[in-house]
């Protein structure tokens, strides 16, 4: 379970240096000439977070039930994710996803509970 932990953390700041390293120095253009690529070093830090982050969710899933790993995963990493956006990237969250957060914080508990 600790490895099922880091991998959400790391997945979830590395989605969220993606973002904000996007929007600062980012460019691609495809012209005649060739491609122009333009990164800056808070994505390309992003990227490989993101890339060891997988690199870690297959080791977990490994030793871990399919059925059990993606939907604890993918659930703790949206509510991650939108707490990041609310903190960090100072964007706005709706009623309605503070409502599914909980929904889906539920529904982890319950999934937990042993028979």
């Amino acid at each position: 379970m600790i490895g099922l932990f880091i991998y959400v953390i790391m997945s979830s700041l590395g989605l969220t240096l993606i973002k904000i390293g996007t929007a600062n120095d980012f460019s691609l253009k495809l012209d005649r000439v060739g491609v122009q690529f333009q990164i800056n070093y808070v994505l390309v830090a992003g990227m490989c977070i993101y890339i060891i982050s997988f690199l870690l969710s297959m080791m977990v899933m490994k030793k871990m039930n399919l059925s059990v790993f993606y939907p604890i995963s993918a659930g703790l990493i949206y509510i991650l994710i939108c707490l990041l956006s609310i903190f960090v990237l100072k964007e706005k969250v709706s009623a309605n996803q503070m409502v599914g957060m909980g929904i889906i914080l539920v529904g982890i508990v319950v999934m937990n509970f042993k028979k």
